[in-house]
């Protein structure tokens, strides 16, 4: 189910680009942005950083077209392929470069395609790449069983309280296992819980 957001929709209307589990594609990028806007309030994202997070979160998965394990390489290369109206060069490189770092190894200067960033897009890169691997994580089975999430800072922890109608183990594990890039670029140590939603 696409989400009504305006930097979802910004995102569509730069460009159509297909995924292989469109469902997924939107749950991940919704969960994504309420990650997002909760740490909002306690570190700080440059204006352009949510609709960039929104873009890469539904286009991550893209290249899995061309290649299932290495399918995020194929993601940067095929979101740098088209024109997204609406985004400039730099923010389509960083766009590209937040997908392709939704898994897999961390950002680096040894990577071609994140050197080309400039200085003051590589840490946003980080922090939205971050974000959005734990999203990815938080709809593992691609059902979308997680409802939403609730952050909680406390301890110099971050806490992610899942909200679900079921036990969702496979994500709470999923999520928890990426949390390193988190935890390099936060500076925080990342707890995710699952919080069983009452049915009415």
């Amino acid at each position: 189910m696409a989400h009504a957001d305006p930097s979802l929709e910004r995102a569509r209307s730069a460009a159509a680009i297909e995924t292989p589990d469109p469902e997924h594609s939107e749950h991940v990028a919704f969960l994504a942005l309420r990650l997002f806007d909760q740490l909002q309030s306690r570190f700080t994202f440059p204006p352009e950083a949510r609709d960039l997070l929104a873009a890469a979160a539904l286009w991550h998965d893209c290249g899995q077209f061309r290649s299932l394990s290495e399918h995020h390489r194929h993601s940067f290369d095929r979101i740098m392929a088209v024109p997204l109206r609406g985004f400039d060069r730099t923010e389509q490189l960083a766009i590209a470069n937040i997908a392709r770092y939704h898994r897999a190894a961390a950002p680096s200067l040894r990577h071609p395609q994140f050197q080309r960033l400039p200085p003051q897009y590589r840490r946003l890169v980080e922090q939205l790449a971050a974000i959005l691997r734990i999203a990815e994580g938080l709809d593992a089975s691609h059902q979308q069983v997680v409802r939403d999430v609730r952050v909680e800072f406390a301890n110099g922890y971050v806490t992610i309280h899942v909200e679900s109608p079921t036990f969702p183990i496979l994500e709470v594990e999923k999520a928890q296992a990426r949390a390193g890039l988190f935890r390099d670029v936060f500076g925080k140590d990342l707890l995710v819980v699952s919080e069983r939603l009452q049915r009415s």
